[in-house]
């Protein structure tokens, strides 16, 4: 039988889906399958060429695929016969996934575990995508503002602790949303000329004691 064309005309992911379970969050929490949902989010793909732009064997990807998509994260948008074998075309389900906060409150029996998937598969995906921009030559680790090279090509990272009062925290954390808003433009099909940036940002109070003395904090207090 000769092979068939894709019949039907691409569709576009919903707006966001929300993750209301911690099974799927732990699908989700992958750093593989962070990839592939991303690589089918624009353009639907087959398994092939997911795994061409992965650099991976096609037999790596079956199974996070499958878990994928028995979660409703990825959904298949059409279907065609190559050499009598069914091909499909993979998408995502969504332009953003979010998680149900619920997941993680203290009070829920889920509440430790799901933070911590949903933080190990964060912070790992940020770690994976930064090693590979950085071997592919995409980020510049001595590009600093000020110098020959492009900014915008450095490794802009920093761990740093804030003394805040509560006017002023509330403050920071609008202007941060606002620069968040500003920037984030929800270009649903980036154009050839952008440059993807990832953003990975952590401001949350903390109870850790950073070493001030009490006489200090007081002065700052008052």
């Amino acid at each position: 039988m000769s092979d068939s064309a894709w019949k039907t005309p691409p569709q576009k992911p919903i707006s966001e889906f929300v993750v209301n379970d911690l099974e799927t969050l732990r699908v989700l929490a992958d750093p593989l399958r962070i990839q592939i949902i991303e690589l089918v989010t624009h353009q639907p793909r087959t398994v092939k060429q997911v795994a061409a732009d992965l650099d991976l064997p096609p037999t790596k990807l079956y199974y996070h695929i499958k878990q994928l998509e028995e979660r409703g994260l990825i959904r298949v948008v059409d279907t065609r016969l190559v050499s009598g074998i069914v091909e499909k075309q993979y998408q995502a389900a969504a332009f953003s996934y979010h998680v149900n906060k619920a997941l993680f409150s203290p009070t829920s029996p889920t509440g430790q575990e799901g933070l911590n998937v949903m933080l190990t598969g964060l912070f790992e995906d940020a770690r994976a995508d930064i090693q590979e921009s950085v071997a592919e030559g995409a980020i510049d680790l001595y590009a600093e503002e000020g110098g020959g090279a492009q900014v915008s090509r450095a490794l802009l990272i920093a761990r740093n602790t804030l003394y805040l009062t509560p006017a002023r925290a509330e403050e920071f954390y609008r202007r941060m949303r606002a620069l968040i808003r500003e920037f984030v433009s929800g270009v649903e099909d980036p154009s050839v000329a952008e440059q993807a940036y990832g953003l990975l940002l952590a401001l949350y109070p903390t109870t850790r004691p950073y070493g001030r003395d009490e006489d200090e904090r007081q002065i700052n207090k008052g």
